[in-house]
């Protein structure tokens, strides 16, 4: 394994091998203002504070209290949902997701996908607006977001182990940011199994990366010290519902099923999913055309 420094403010792009070397991480760091440290402080109270309303319930990420918010899909349920919690933390979400600073955060996170994958932003714009025209009763988290869904980790030592987000489109990018009170230098670094990387990754930091296809973890952090995180993301049922079914219930859509053409189409199209997602992400030649212009 290597070990990344990495100081948590300056953009570091993460490559794949080959002659294109598309862009498969990246490791965003944060706003450049002077007083930047006080949202990360902002967000870290307000998970602290909400915490006790969450109820503990068993989940594979880790030993830890997480909730998801948003929309969601899934083969065990016919069309797309909103999540749904108990009334107790049903408020603590809304409080969350109507906040200043969770607000921040996304709109930053949105606006930096926007500028370094701007055809894979296309394509999660174009699936969403397709998404909430077929059902306007779906809310995603913030409005400022192309991403359907969020998942607020409330620790208070967000350890996370060994996973890969095998729901989600493997070109798919999520976006995590690092909160808490902890030193990077010592504790709670990214690994990045595939990439044989571990990343320094300081608190009020933003990383993206291919959670579809890449495992990862965090290094543990000392028993005085305190980690959480926020995650975007949008389930990769939720693309496929609109890019295979047009939108409509598997009944419905199936009615076509017994057209040879039709099944012949779909099974090409699934096998061109993953070249096609490559293309939606950016080369390193397009990168360093677009930084010298």
């Amino acid at each position: 394994m290597n070990l990344l420094a990495w100081d948590g403010r300056t953009p570091t792009p993460i490559f794949s091998s080959g002659a294109e070397g598309r862009l498969c991480a990246l490791l965003v760091g944060s706003p450049d203002e002077e007083n930047w440290s006080s949202v990360n402080v902002d967000a870290t109270e307000l998970l602290e504070a909400h915490r006790s309303n969450i109820s503990s319930k068993e989940h594979r990420r880790g030993q830890f209290m997480c909730r998801d918010v948003g929309v969601s899909h899934s083969t065990d349920t016919a069309k797309p949902y909103n999540l749904v919690h108990n009334e107790k933390e049903t408020q603590t979400l809304d409080t969350l997701c109507q906040h200043k600073i969770f607000k921040r955060l996304s709109g930053f996170a949105n606006s930096i996908f926007a500028t370094w994958a701007p055809r894979l932003y296309s394509y999660y714009s174009t699936c969403q607006k397709k998404l909430l025209e077929s059902d306007p009763s779906l809310k995603p988290p913030f409005p400022n977001s192309i991403w359907s869904t969020a998942t607020f980790d409330f620790g208070p030592q967000t350890i996370c182990f060994p996973r890969v987000g095998d729901s989600n489109l493997p070109f798919e990018w999520c976006a995590i940011w690092a909160l808490g009170d902890y030193d990077p230098k010592q504790s709670a670094h990214l690994i990045l199994w595939d990439l044989r990387l571990v990343i320094e990754f300081p608190p009020g930091s933003l990383v993206f990366i291919p959670s579809g296809i890449l495992v990862r973890s965090n290094v543990s952090i000392r028993q005085h010290e305190k980690r959480y995180s926020f995650t975007q993301y949008t389930p990769g049922s939720l693309f496929r519902w609109v890019d295979d079914q047009g939108c409509q219930e598997q009944t419905e859509h199936g009615v076509s099923q017994t057209d040879a053409q039709v099944q012949e189409e779909e099974a090409e199209k699934a096998k061109k999913r993953w070249t096609t997602g490559l293309e939606l992400l950016p080369t390193f030649s397009e990168l360093k055309l677009s930084s010298s212009s």
